[in-house]
């Protein structure tokens, strides 16, 4: 799952995800959609974006973490003013821009992570 509020940003991260042979749901690009995607799938994983416009986040990462479903933050902000993620310690929470490796190499550790724990 990808929910990035930046269209251009939201097609890239779903183009990297779908180059290493991934499903994307969405992207979606704003909380409502987001959490109503949640009534209908679950996803392996989700990339968060923090800040959407005037909303954060951090409704769908309570959602997530409810249905123990992976999930990671994606910010233009530093570490100090990241609030949403400091609430998600457990969390990655990677700077824009975010690098194609960096994405990858995220998908591929939270999906070993959890399938390990499954």
């Amino acid at each position: 799952m990808i929910l990035e509020d930046e269209v251009l940003v939201a097609f890239d991260l779903a183009g990297i995800v779908e180059d290493e042979g991934c499903e994307v749901v969405g992207p979606y690009h704003d909380v409502p959609e987001a959490l109503a995607a949640l009534e209908d799938c679950v996803p392996d994983l989700a990339i968060l974006d923090v800040n959407l416009g005037s909303n954060t986040s951090e409704p769908v990462a309570q959602k997530l973490e409810t249905m123990k479903v992976p999930f990671a933050f994606v910010t233009g902000y530093s570490s100090g003013k990241a609030k949403v993620p400091a609430r998600f310690p457990e969390a990655p929470c990677l700077p824009k821009p975010v690098q194609p490796r960096e994405i990858v190499r995220l998908m591929r550790d939270e999906l070993e992570r959890s399938d390990s724990d499954g």
